[in-house]
């Protein structure tokens, strides 16, 4: 919100003081390693990837630099990676079978560093490098601790005068030995989360470990980089290695070897969001291809808490406004529109936004703009990444900071993946809380299938193969209480749906289906009993939904069946076919009418029910399956300020009824 006052000199001393201690918001980091003796460079996955740290530039003892190894897989590398938008830094040292004694000399001498320093600049320059990573594993404490913090100031100093990046990796805890100077020479750490023990070296627990250490220490949330391992322990395989000997690209152990597959991977990527800037991968070359891809789990968690858009029909849909990939300018603020959230606020001349947009099919798009301003006088234009202008709108005075407006505009989109950036032509003050794409064309009536296994996020359930119609994969082993999302699918007119599951029970079940973390319920599905795991049947359920983008949800309400894939398809007309359901069955009038509020929720989550819930039993369970609250409700609202960021499970059970479940969303304060 703003107003329009002057201050006097300390006021607006003591303003820029607050505004300079604000996050700053960037790009989510994807670093993965690519060693000078392992992997094809023409096999990377740029388009996940924001940056790669070739390894291992060695140091001589008096400050030089032993010869790279395979420099024209360096170049080459340098050369694709740019191409691609993505940043290359050296990685100079690693474990080198724990001879650190070249940086222990430099660090000691000052005629050394300046050698090694300069040394490292020129070798920057001759790769047209984005930067340096230093990995000394790794100092001691006293003597070789203050040296190794001199170096990175050093360096910091050089690299960043020439407008390059300086990082190191660091151990995941216990990491006296760098001390908190180190903070500021750095653009972020890389925490080693992994060989922490033989077997159990990289676990859940340990990367939540890793990040509260550091963070604990003062390290800033946007310097704070989770290293994830590619391999498991004590047999050193790859992560390839051992699903080609049977391991399951869904669990974590095999045959004793300690490993982290897609669900961890996942839930990993998401603690990083929360806590932290960016993921750190050891190493690229040890991921499987295809579905079982770790790069593309940690890509599909990135697309999803990124806004990019996964569309049902041809159309964009909604863009938060707060969802930007990066910007300059801007700052967010709770907003009162309906559906609650987040705005962008501040939005001033020369501001701009940046979204990564995944349009399904090149066409004219009817763009809406969701505006307020108390003051009026705003040019917002929509550019593409070459700066050219589609679209724009002039936003007037609408009669406050929180009186909302939609504003349309006419743009043409080409198909794919492309970065758009909403940009404050003139402001004299704007707030921004959506943008919304629709299509010009009328969306198809054909359907459109989601596999089960393209969660973007889940609780619980596993994948295997299938010998449904189609083969492929299917999620298995559900159980009560566990679910499954699928982000931001949209639907690109209000009305009518009827949305099919492919399931097989042996004895039957029950699951439920929901939008935004279960702040809309849809209602409760019958899976019949189909006489074994792989005996599949289509269920289905008719519904009615506002046009939007949305994180749909399927929640079991009981365990015991397989899931394959789901359909949506737009009803032509409002009647529903026999056999489905619009509402939930079975559970009572609270099943029917509990309404969580707000969702997403910083600090109190707001019932609204038919039934009385005081004293009703209730139970919050994390996205690893840990109950994390419970007690007995003592009104219609629930303090969940002490959570982390993140999607939970709340289960209620009151007096006469069903236990019921709902799934919401807790956000930073």
């Amino acid at each position: 919100m703003k107003t329009s006052f002057s201050l006097p000199k300390t006021g607006l001393l003591l303003l820029l003081l607050l505004l300079a201690v604000l996050p700053t918001f960037a790009q989510f980091r994807v670093i993965g390693y690519v060693p000078s003796w392992a992997g094809d460079v023409n096999s990377v996955q740029y388009s996940k990837l924001t940056h790669i740290n070739y390894a291992f530039l060695l140091p001589t003892a008096t400050g030089g630099l032993q010869p790279i190894e395979n420099p024209a897989k360096l170049q080459s590398l340098v050369s694709l990676a740019h191409a691609n938008g993505v940043k290359v830094l050296i990685s100079v040292g690693g474990w080198n079978d724990g001879n650190d004694s070249g940086f222990e000399s430099i660090g000691g001498n000052a005629a050394y560093r300046n050698t090694f320093v300069t040394n490292l600049v020129n070798f920057a320059n001759q790769y047209n490098l984005d930067g340096v990573d230093i990995d000394w594993e790794y100092p001691d404490a006293g003597a070789s601790a203050n040296n190794h913090a001199l170096l990175m100031q050093q360096l910091s100093t050089e690299m960043h005068s020439r407008g390059k990046l300086l990082t190191a990796a660091v151990v995941g805890t216990n990491g006296a030995s760098i001390l908190n100077s180190v903070f500021t020479s750095v653009d972020f750490l890389n925490l080693m989360a992994y060989d922490f023990n033989n077997f159990d070296h990289s676990t859940y627990d340990y990367a939540a470990q890793s990040i509260s250490y550091w963070r604990g220490r003062g390290l800033p949330a946007n310097k704070t980089v989770l290293g994830v391992p590619f391999y498991g322990r004590p047999t050193w395989e790859s992560y390839a290695q051992l699903l080609a000997r049977g391991a399951s690209p869904n669990a974590d152990v095999f045959n004793g070897v300690g490993y982290n597959g897609i669900p961890t991977i996942k839930s990993k990527t998401n603690l990083a969001f929360d806590q932290g800037s960016g993921i750190m991968i050891w190493e690229l070359s040890q991921d499987a291809t295809g579905a079982n891809s770790l790069l593309t789990a940690i890509n599909q968690v990135v697309v999803q808490r990124n806004g990019t858009t996964v569309t049902v029909h041809p159309v964009p849909g909604r863009v938060e406004a707060e969802r930007f990939a990066a910007q300059t300018g801007a700052q967010t603020e709770a907003t009162t529109d309906t559906g609650g959230g987040q705005n962008v606020s501040y939005f001033d001349t020369g501001d701009w936004l940046d979204y990564s947009v995944n349009v399904a099919t090149a066409g004219s798009y009817t763009l809406g703009f969701r505006v307020a301003s108390a003051t009026g006088g705003a040019t917002l234009q929509l550019r593409n990444s070459g700066g050219a202008t589609l679209g724009s709108i002039s936003v007037g005075n609408t009669g406050g900071w929180q009186s909302w407006q939609t504003i349309n505009a006419t743009v043409t989109l080409p198909a794919g993946r492309q970065t758009l950036r909403l940009y404050a032509a003139a402001s004299t003050g704007c707030n921004v809380n959506w943008l919304n794409f629709a299509s010009t064309t009328p969306p198809p009536t054909s359907a459109t299938t989601i596999q089960a296994e393209a969660f973007t996020s889940m609780q619980g359930v596993q994948v295997e193969a299938t010998t449904d119609a189609g083969g492929g994969q299917n999620v298995g082993y559900i159980d009560a209480t566990d679910w499954l999302a699928y982000a931001n699918v949209s639907f690109p007119t209000s009305g009518t749906y009827t949305i099919e599951y492919r399931v097989a029970s042996p004895s039957g079940s029950t699951l439920s289906s929901d939008l935004n973390a279960g702040s809309i319920q849809l209602g409760n599905v019958a899976i019949p009993a189909t006489g074994g795991w792989q005996n599949w049947t289509t269920v289905s359920q008719t519904v009615t939904i506002n046009a939007g983008t949305y994180s749909f949800g399927v929640y079991a309400q009981a365990g015991g069946w397989n899931f394959n894939w789901l359909r949506i398809t737009k009803v032509a007309t409002a009647a529903r076919p026999a056999g489905t359901t619009l509402a939930a069955s079975g559970a009572g009038s609270l099943e029917r009418s509990l309404e969580l509020y707000p969702n997403p929720v910083a600090r109190t989550l707001h019932f609204r029910a038919e039934s009385a819930l005081a004293g009703s039993s209730f139970e919050v369970i994390d996205i690893t399956g840990r109950t994390v609250l419970q007690g007995q409700l003592a009104a219609t609202d629930l303090d969940v300020s002490t959570l982390k960021a993140g999607v939970y499970t709340l289960r209620i059970s009151a007096a006469g009824q069903a236990s019921i479940t709902r799934r919401f969303i807790k956000e930073a304060e």
